[in-house]
């Protein structure tokens, strides 16, 4: 299936895999340790990008029985395989311990400069994961876009693709984009190409939530990985293999070419519009009733609870000319573009995985 790549700058924490140094530790944190916020905030004042910043809690992630059990399998996973941990294993404390999501502000301007994620170390210790916040961002945009973004992914995950036409509403414009010729598509937008068929506005909304729908699958896929709170990026990356073995069982079960296209440019009339629609919906039931038969229910939840964690906000120049909008990332490799509405809030302009 096609990848998408980033389209404009890429918030760092979003893509960056860090290599853990020293050995790794899978004793729990100390018995009664505790993050309050007021640790988390004392931790994020010794690492503050400028004295004198404000803190304010924008999440607080809640840890449990499940979840710890879940974060020392992903360490010892990546232990084992020797995968890097994606920024000293911060996602697997979070499930180990929990943690809270803060923003760094200036305190005149209320204007976030930087956004800590904080969770506690197996010593104890907190541990602190900062994002430098691009551009100037209000604390209340930060709030409302941290919370949007976190509900519009957790959206995503529990959306098979054959029901992912009822994200089209929270799009800008309440309507999935289009994409011209001269434009990379992302994963739910209508290519121009397509439009010029005068087919039924409905078919070409639920072609669109297919593709996009299953393009997204692998982000799903990756979320039922062990590993995935200690490596997003060694998930996804097994994920496509695990992708590429499905996709060529279906073609093959189903007497297609090994080499076809499900690109949905390609598309030259009606007929074959059509046509995409079915191999679309029995493409998604097979991928769907794989995820099923191999998922772990728990281990899915836990991980979709780091997973859609935002990591941070920022504001970046839009596809047009003097367009401004809002991007915010997640751990999963999941980067989101807002566009501020004239009514107050935001709505989603476009979605890309950061490469």
């Amino acid at each position: 299936m096609r990848k998408v790549s980033l389209i404009a700058s890429v918030i760092c924490a979003v893509c960056i895999i860090i290599p853990f140094m020293g050995g790794i530790s899978f004793g729990m944190a100390q018995q009664g340790q505790r993050l309050t916020p007021q640790k988390a905030i004392a931790a994020a004042r010794r690492n503050a990008l400028t004295p004198g910043s404000s803190f304010s809690v924008l999440k607080k992630i809640v840890a449990n029985d499940d979840t710890r059990r879940i974060g020392d399998q992903a360490l010892e996973q990546a232990r084992t395989h020797k995968v890097k941990l994606y920024e000293s294993g911060i996602l697997a404390d979070l499930l180990r311990s929990g943690g809270f999501l803060l923003a760094e502000t200036k305190p005149r301007t209320n204007n976030v400069i930087a956004f800590h994620l904080i969770s506690l170390g197996s010593d104890g210790v907190p541990k602190d994961s900062l994002e430098p916040c691009h551009g100037v961002v209000k604390l209340a945009d930060a709030k409302e876009l941290v919370k949007d973004t976190t509900e519009f992914a957790e959206a995503l995950y529990s959306t098979p693709a054959s029901e992912a036409s009822s994200l089209e509403s929270r799009f800008y414009g309440g309507s999935f984009p289009e994409c011209g010729p001269s434009k990379e598509c992302d994963q739910f937008a209508i290519p121009s190409s397509l439009l010029k068929l005068g087919a039924d506005q409905s078919e070409y909304r639920e072609v669109v939530a297919l593709f996009g729908g299953l393009q997204l699958l692998g982000f799903r896929y990756a979320a039922s990985m062990p590993v995935f709170a200690a490596s997003p990026l060694a998930a996804t990356q097994a994920t496509e293999e695990k992708w590429e073995t499905l996709q060529a069982e279906f073609l093959r079960s189903n007497h297609m070419a090994p080499d076809f296209d499900f690109d949905l440019e390609n598309i030259r009339s009606k007929e074959q519009l059509r046509e995409r629609i079915d191999v679309l919906r029995r493409l998604d039931k097979f991928m769907e009733a794989a995820l099923m038969n191999e998922a772990n229910p728990a281990l899915v939840k836990a991980n979709i609870t780091v997973a859609t964690i935002c990591l941070g906000v920022g504001i970046y120049d839009g596809l047009e000319e003097g367009q401004m909008l809002y991007g915010s990332g997640t751990a999963s490799l999941l980067v989101f573009y807002w566009q501020r509405l004239r009514t107050g809030g935001f709505a989603v302009k476009i979605i890309s995985e950061a490469g």
